[in-house]
Order: C-alpha cells, then sequence, then structure tokens
C-alpha cells in the first residue's frame, strides 16, 4: 500500500489508488457528503462492488445518485439517510465492507459514536480510513477550535479496541489515519 504524501488539495481517485481499492470490494463513506470520493470509488470497486454513502442531509444524498447516474455508477452506489450519532445503520450488517471512510465530520460530530459504527461496519480484515483537518492555518475548512487533532483520535482508540495500522498525508490541509482492529 503506497500512501505516500499528496502535494496537492485531496484527489479521490488517487486516495483510493493509493490505500489499494480493487474490484469487487464494499466501501462504506460515513457522512458521505454530495459522493466526492463515493463516485470515484465506485468505479473502482465495479459492478460487483458496492459504494455505500451515508449522510444525514437528503440534499447530499439526491446530489450522490445523480452524480452516480451521470457517471454510469448507479448499479454500484448505494445511498443511505442516517444520523450516525443516533446509533448503529441498520441497512448495513455488521462486519460487511472492506474500507470504511470517515472524512472531514469529526469537528462536527461525536467522535466515539461514528468509530464505534465504523469498527461495526469494518470486516475483522477491513481497514477504517480517516481524514480530517488538520490544526495549522488552511484558507478553507472549518474554525481551528472546532478541528480534532490526530492525537485526540489516537487517545480515543484503545477504548474502541482500534489501533493505527498507517498514517499518511492526504492533502497539505488534512491528516490522515489507517485504522485496524486490535488483534
Amino acid at each position: 500500500m503506497d500512501i505516500s504524501p499528496s502535494a496537492s488539495f485531496i484527489r479521490p481517485e488517487e486516495l483510493w489508488r493509493r490505500l489499494g481499492l480493487r474490484g469487487n470490494q464494499t466501501v462504506v463513506h460515513l457522512g458521505s457528503g454530495p459522493g466526492f470520493y463515493l463516485i470515484p470509488a465506485a468505479k473502482l470497486v465495479g459492478g460487483k462492488g458496492r459504494a455505500i454513502g451515508i449522510d444525514v442531509r437528503e440534499d447530499m444524498l439526491e446530489e450522490t445518485e445523480g452524480r452516480a447516474r451521470r457517471e454510469g455508477v448507479e448499479s454500484t452506489v448505494v445511498t443511505i439517510r442516517a444520523n450516525l450519532e443516533k446509533g448503529a445503520v441498520k441497512q448495513i450488517p455488521k462486519h460487511s465492507a472492506d474500507w470504511i471512510l470517515i472524512s472531514n465530520i469529526l469537528y462536527q460530530s461525536d467522535p466515539i459514536k461514528i468509530l464505534t459504527e465504523a469498527k461495526r461496519l469494518a470486516k475483522p480484515s477491513g481497514s477504517i480510513v480517516l481524514v480530517s483537518w488538520a490544526i495549522v492555518a488552511t484558507p478553507l475548512g472549518p474554525p481551528m477550535e472546532l478541528r480534532i487533532s490526530a492525537r485526540q483520535i489516537r487517545d480515543l482508540l484503545p477504548q474502541l479496541k482500534l489501533e493505527v495500522a498507517a498514517t499518511f498525508d492526504p492533502s497539505p490541509y488534512h491528516f490522515g489515519l489507517i485504522l485496524k482492529q486490535q488483534s
């Protein structure tokens, strides 16, 4: 898995390739928004794979569905409206995803609840990919005081029985962690 640093803003296709996403795998993006990461993932996993986007906002899911139709991956993309802080997403069975993506939502969510659901959904051999705003001055993103640091995330992992398998720099504005279930 080549997760060498990126010199530009996040390019989702490149990120998925660097992480090793392959055909026939299942990706779940928690807080998927308009499908920025989901549509490129759907193209890589192909018709026998699944790219599942979960978001609380119906308008974001509708935008994702429209993009999936325009890009020809509507049979691979599944959208689910759910509030991740209210408990498990019942439409997705436990341990069913090869990849879970959490990107830029922890500053506005309860990290424990989001990571708990990510762990529930990930296969025992699966990876939880976390991309979050770095606590550095950036030209965009949430206010600094709302951002959560990599250290804060690492401090939560023992209670969730998760561990950092790798770190990466998805952009100059973000940090990245690849989490695995403790063995």
